[in-house]
């Protein structure tokens, strides 16, 4: 038994971690990118802005695969060198963050939104990974490496689909695990309170909320297309017949809802924005104060034709589908795993 532990604890650890880190992110790669963005300004580096969304994507894949590779026991050397390099490019990165006199990023966005960590607290948390790194690729080194078995490419090709299909799910159908406080489900209360105003800066929060019929809130980042504003045209027949509340929100002025002109827009503050709905286009669902649905207008195939306000029981079973999916494939690939042991 001990000799087991000495053996695995350096794989667990880091793979446990590395998963975790990647999937919270992963959750929320618009997030994620928002961060990036933050990281290419401090670096002088704003004009690759426009990659900051695959630079997420990619993180996010990184991070899982390489965390379940090192659970999974995988290409255990190769594995070894680039967790190793992960980490020491991250230790160089914080080192400079926290380091920075202008203090232009308040904390590096490790876990996402899950979990905030001070500059200093990441870059020791950081020189400490690096040694279990530096611990790990000698012990993986010194111990004979692994035969060729014909089953683990299809094992890391399987890796690399759940890797990517974490992230990409979250982008175009908005993260099912949100840990901002607007997720699907909460209250809307006085600390996460949604302000909005009218063309005269007058705050219209409490009569556009008021009335008793389920409010949606069309966020509206960029131009939204014609094709795209179709979609709401069932949603745009409950607005006129008065069955539900329905107003547009943006950050800046002329942004518009092409074919219909008769919805109001109001503004909102650009980063509770970005916090309420990690899209350029998308419907918040809101039924006595609390978030009952999210969706992406660009990509999701929800047509608002459903009973209006009780759309979070649905939401929910989103959510759990989308858990039963990711646990069957991780069961898969360690079931995988053990074939290949046999």
């Amino acid at each position: 038994m001990r000799s087991f532990i000495s053996r695995m604890w350096t794989d667990i650890f880091l793979g446990v971690l590395f998963v975790v880190s990647g999937f919270v992110k992963a959750v929320d790669p618009v997030g994620l990118s928002y961060k990036i963005e933050e990281y290419l300004g401090m670096f002088q580096l704003s004009g690759w802005s426009g990659l900051s969304m695959l630079l997420s994507v990619l993180l996010c894949a990184a991070e899982l695969t390489l965390g379940l590779l090192l659970l999974l026991r995988l290409w255990r050397r190769i594995t070894a060198v680039a967790v190793t390099l992960f980490i020491l490019v991250f230790t160089i990165l914080t080192y400079s963050i926290y380091t920075d006199p202008y203090g232009g990023i308040n904390e590096c966005g490790c876990f996402g939104e899950a979990v905030h960590l001070s500059n200093g607290a990441t870059f020791a948390k950081n020189l400490i990974l690096l040694v279990v790194a530096g611990f790990h690729l000698w012990n993986v080194f010194r111990q004979a490496g692994n035969h060729f078995n014909y089953r683990q490419p299809g094992l890391a090709a399987g890796v690399l689909v759940l890797a990517f299909f974490v992230p990409l799910y979250a982008y175009f159908y908005l993260p099912p695990f949100d840990f901002l406080p607007y997720n699907v489900g909460s209250e809307i209360e006085v600390e996460n309170a949604i302000h909005l105003y009218d063309t005269g800066f007058n705050e219209v929060s409490d009569q556009v909320f008021s009335g008793g019929k389920p409010t949606y809130m069309i966020g509206i980042k960029e131009k939204i297309t014609p094709e795209v504003g179709d979609k709401l045209a069932v949603l745009y027949e409950a607005y006129r017949d008065g069955t539900v509340n329905l107003f547009g929100v943006a950050s800046g002025s002329g942004m518009t809802i092409p074919g219909y002109a008769d919805i109001p827009v109001y503004f909102m503050d650009g980063v509770a924005l970005k916090s309420i709905l990690r899209t350029s286009a998308g419907v918040v669902a809101f039924v006595n104060d609390r978030i009952v649905g999210k969706w992406n207008l660009l990509y999701t195939p929800y047509h608002f034709d459903g009973r209006y306000g009780d759309e979070l029981t649905w939401e929910r079973v989103k959510r759990g589908v989308f858990f039963v999916v990711l646990v069957v494939m991780v069961v898969l690939l360690f079931y995988g795993r053990e074939k290949i042991e046999e």
